[in-house]
């Protein structure tokens, strides 16, 4: 089968399968007399497989442990459920709060937000994770982070979403052969490679402050153009 006849089989786009490819999840044949890659009923078996645990949010390096039998899929469905109830967890204190605002309070004039605060407060306690406001100007804020980064780098595609750092992170870690876990998605990730917790910052160009994606062009990112990785020394994102 040609690309074309497995991207319609396995709802997979061709850029992406590509991407498995080079990520080295998937090695299809190459014919000799014209180099076209040619796709094996295995390779399609494997494909739907990556489909299925990259929906579940299994990271790419995972996946390819599991590929490699260093890493069991019950180990790996393991170590992303804890994950996963954890973030629950995280969801139910925000979503309770949120409702008992939503139900009790009509004008933000008015409201105890002492009260509020003191309840957030509590809840982070017990290791309820709210947004660390510290993020709002997170750029200026030095003393939020070590001095120095551990390591950067450009992204390929811009980043103008919480789904495109993933998919730049996922990149990063496969290029360097790293173990990716997503610890916290946002535009601030929190991320464990190979078993050291990093925060991840972006930096806007100075040439455009604001996203408008028509002005993207192929040679060109005008998104975010760097990340940068720091060391989690906090333990408090």
């Amino acid at each position: 089968m040609l690309i074309k006849e497995v991207e319609i089989i396995t709802g997979i786009t061709s850029k992406n399968i590509r991407f498995y490819e080079k990520a080295g999840l998937l090695s299809p044949e190459r014919k000799s007399e014209n180099r076209y890659r040619h796709y094996s009923d295995e390779d399609v078996r494997q494909l739907k497989e990556i489909k299925l645990l990259r929906k579940l949010g299994i990271g790419l390096s995972d996946i390819k442990s599991i590929q490699e039998g260093n890493l069991t899929l019950s180990e790996c469905l393991s170590k992303y459920l804890i994950l996963f109830i954890q973030q629950k967890k995280e969801l139910e204190k925000i979503i309770g709060l949120c409702s008992e605002i939503h139900e009790k309070e009509t004008d933000l004039r008015q409201m105890d937000t002492d009260f509020y605060l003191d309840e957030i407060k509590s809840a982070e306690k017990d290791g309820a994770k709210f947004t660390n406001i510290v993020k709002d100007f997170i750029n200026k804020a030095q003393s939020a982070l070590p001095a120095y980064f551990k390591t950067f780098f450009e992204p390929d595609e811009p980043i103008m979403d919480c789904l495109d750092f993933l998919v730049e992170l996922e990149k990063y870690a496969a290029r360097n052969n790293k173990s990716l876990t997503i610890i916290k998605l946002s535009m601030v990730p929190r991320i464990m490679l190979d078993g050291m917790v990093y925060i991840c910052l972006l930096e806007m160009p100075r040439v455009l402050h604001f996203p408008l994606s028509i002005f993207f062009a192929h040679y060109f990112n005008f998104g975010y153009r760097w990340v940068y990785i720091y060391e989690d020394t906090t333990q408090e994102w």
